[in-house]
């Protein structure tokens, strides 16, 4: 099995003036881009790359060359089909709140994306990487612009890159940024496992993860939360939190899956966590903890784990996961008390988190797909 990962590398080694025409690129680029965005957004029937023909990447003035076009082309479309995908689509705050206030979802229809010019997607016949003949690893060679532009960037590697480079072979294309160029690699892995246990896995706050063979693990992921929201939003004390928290969660995951002899992980589909608290005193106080707890990145690093360690990853609804008896599937919401359980028909009692995981497992082997998983 093939994965892809990626690597950032900075654009601070390039020269004040290397920097000014990349700029003048990006801009360049984020207006072709809305222009097809735009175009595809009026023209549904296209809905893959091989549709864009040559007489539709001509049509916005822009001095670009006819290969950007066709980068910025691509990437209009990709946005414009995610898009109209409404049932992923990441709902502002502005509009949450609306809901909220409403108490029923209104905004479902989908909405028309814009590129803010931050970056840009380019393939070989524009980008390419070359091994470095000086003091620095790499070169990033950009041509096939216009105006006949060539710009060549040096960089330099570091150890996730390096980790990356001799665990597969360079993905084509490059994603350049304003201040850093992504590198993607393309990695065999190999068949997912064949045998190994099934766990389910409970998302936390108090215990970044708590799995169904009573394990609890990250237990000092609150305090971190707890630091970041002391500090200024947008500070340096407060990125630096954020990338103590980040390290934090893949330490841990990453320790949780190395040689664990897991073949199946089953978390929950955790999406619009801030919408479901009961009062708006706590919501408010929720929402503020949970845009610090980034429960997405959680998930997919965890994924990102399975993917590695070939372990298999399937996510269930969190329908009262929380709320349902292990023991006799008695559901109340008066069942869970903060961090304890207890079954209000059969008396089980039990860690919260804990009872958690092992509905969400149960969940899943118990449902559609969960049959053909056989574990030792």
């Amino acid at each position: 099995m093939k994965i892809t990962r990626s690597s950032k590398t900075t654009l601070k080694f390039a020269t004040a003036e290397k920097l000014k025409i990349l700029n003048e690129i990006l801009d360049e680029y984020a207006q072709v881009t809305n222009f097809f965005i735009d175009y595809f957004w009026e023209h549904p029937e296209i809905k893959i790359k091989n549709d864009i023909k040559k007489e539709i990447y001509g049509l916005p003035e822009t001095w670009f060359t006819a290969r950007m076009r066709q980068c910025a082309a691509r990437e209009a479309l990709s946005m414009v089909l995610g898009a109209k995908n409404t049932e992923n689509r990441r709902k502002s705050s502005a509009e949450r709140e609306v809901e909220e206030l409403l108490g029923q979802e209104i905004f479902n229809d989908p909405v028309k994306p814009v590129h803010n010019g931050k970056k840009m997607t380019l393939s070989s016949q524009t980008a390419v990487i070359e091994k470095g003949r000086n003091s620095f690893d790499l070169w990033l060679i950009i041509s096939s612009v216009g105006k006949e532009m060539k710009l060549y960037i040096p960089l330099k590697k570091h150890r996730q890159f390096l980790r990356w480079e001799h665990s597969g072979k360079t993905a084509s294309s490059v994603v350049i940024h304003r201040d850093y160029v992504q590198i993607s690699f393309e990695i065999e892995t190999g068949e997912k496992k064949e045998f190994g246990k099934a766990v389910g896995i409970d998302a936390g706050i108090n215990h970044l993860m708590t799995a169904s063979e009573r394990e609890f693990l990250g237990n000092d992921i609150k305090p971190l939360i707890s630091k970041i929201k002391r500090k200024h939003q947008g500070s340096k004390a407060y990125k630096r939190a954020k990338k103590e928290l980040s390290y934090c969660i893949h330490k841990t995951v990453k320790d949780y899956f190395k040689n664990s002899g897991i073949r199946l992980a089953v978390t929950e589909k955790l999406k619009n966590l801030k919408q479901n608290t009961k009062e708006k005193s706590e919501s408010k106080e929720f929402r503020k903890t949970l845009s610090n707890w980034n429960y997405r990145e959680l998930l997919r690093i965890i994924q990102m784990r399975c993917e590695e360690n070939r372990v298999f990853f399937r996510s269930v609804s969190p329908f009262k996961t929380s709320q349902r008896c292990p023991r006799c599937t008695h559901t109340q919401r008066e069942n869970r008390k903060g961090e304890e359980f207890e079954c209000l028909k059969c008396g089980y009692a039990e860690q919260a988190d804990y009872v958690g995981s092992l509905n969400i497992l149960h969940r899943f082997l118990t449902g559609r797909y969960g049959a053909g998983f056989k574990t030792d």
